[in-house]
């Protein structure tokens, strides 16, 4: 062999080691960017779920501030065919009505609730949503010094998202519910 043909052989040899080495960073380099872009879809679709999330609980929030706003009215209007819980002459020991707090209360059928008609759901949404939002009208028990001239209500109010379903005791099996009260003195 001469200087010249192990001169050109050390080159090729050199390359060939140069080229494995190339076809391993790339292929590294493929990994780390695959890796990337699958952490990305990952977080996209994070950002997607937590966003529809927040959307359904609005929406549950928004029904049960209705239902809320339906029963006020009632109160005030002095409704008579709103259905008012009376205060429990056993409970003594609470100021505040506890009807609300009973899940089976809130069941079909059932006179302490009221579902806000549709007609009422149209005007305000423009929309039925199903189920229907509820709301509880309880009287409430005032001090002495204001018993005699003073009425006084706790008015509670349910929202359920579009997906809402719930067992036979009244636990949640899919979607979310929303919550909100008021109380009116007058």
């Amino acid at each position: 062999m001469t200087a010249l043909q192990i001169l050109v052989h050390g080159h090729r040899a050199a390359a060939d080691r140069e080229r494995g080495i190339v076809l391993l960073l790339v292929l590294i380099l493929l990994m780390v960017l695959s890796g990337a872009a699958i952490w990305a879809a990952k977080a996209s679709i994070s950002g997607e779920q937590v966003g529809n999330n927040l959307r359904i609980n609005a929406s549950a929030q928004e029904l049960a501030e209705l239902a809320l706003r339906y029963c006020e009215d009632g109160v005030i209007k002095a409704d008579t065919s709103f259905t008012i819980v009376p205060f429990p002459a056993t409970a003594a020991s609470s100021p505040l009505p506890v009807a609300w707090q009973t899940l089976s209360k809130w069941k079909s059928p059932s006179t302490t609730f009221m579902v806000v008609p549709n007609a009422q759901l149209q005007d305000a949404l423009g929309r039925t949503p199903t189920p229907a939002p509820l709301c509880m009208i309880e009287k409430m028990r005032l001090a002495p010094a204001d018993m005699q001239a003073m009425q006084g209500f706790l008015i509670t109010a349910r929202g359920f998202s579009p997906d809402y379903g719930e067992a036979s005791d009244g636990a949640i099996t899919s979607g979310t519910d929303a919550w909100v009260q008021s109380m009116i003195r007058f």
